[in-house]
């Protein structure tokens, strides 16, 4: 197989599999309404109550006795070894930025390859 055709193959596969990853959708719970598991009160999914049902709870809360239940906890202090907790806060996780790197080493051979076939 040709040095060309062979770069092709693998920027087509490439381009597909990051297509691929766009696409894809997070999961939704089954139902847009639940029952909140304080109150009673009804409530529309939210990101919040989305994200938890995918992580496999049960009960959730609507905005207002989560926001009461976040009022009655302690502030976070800063370096208190609850990493997981402040990423949570901030919507980023410890993984972040793994993908980015995995494409750009991925893309490196390719890169390689482009520029010996260009000599």
């Amino acid at each position: 197989m040709k040095p060309e055709t062979l770069m092709g193959v693998a920027a087509a596969v490439v381009a597909l599999v990051a297509v691929l990853g766009l696409l894809k959708q997070k999961r939704q719970p089954p139902s847009r309404i639940f029952k909140c598991g304080r109150c009673g009160s009804a409530a529309h999914h939210n990101d919040r109550t989305s994200e938890a049902w995918r992580n496999g709870k049960t009960r959730f809360f609507c905005q207002a006795c989560h926001r009461q239940w976040l009022q009655s906890q302690p502030p976070l202090e800063r370096g208190s070894g609850n990493a997981r907790r402040d990423s949570m806060s901030t919507g980023r996780t410890g993984n972040s930025g793994c993908l980015g790197v995995l494409a750009l080493l991925a893309l490196l051979p390719l890169g390689g390859l482009l520029a010996w076939a260009c000599l």
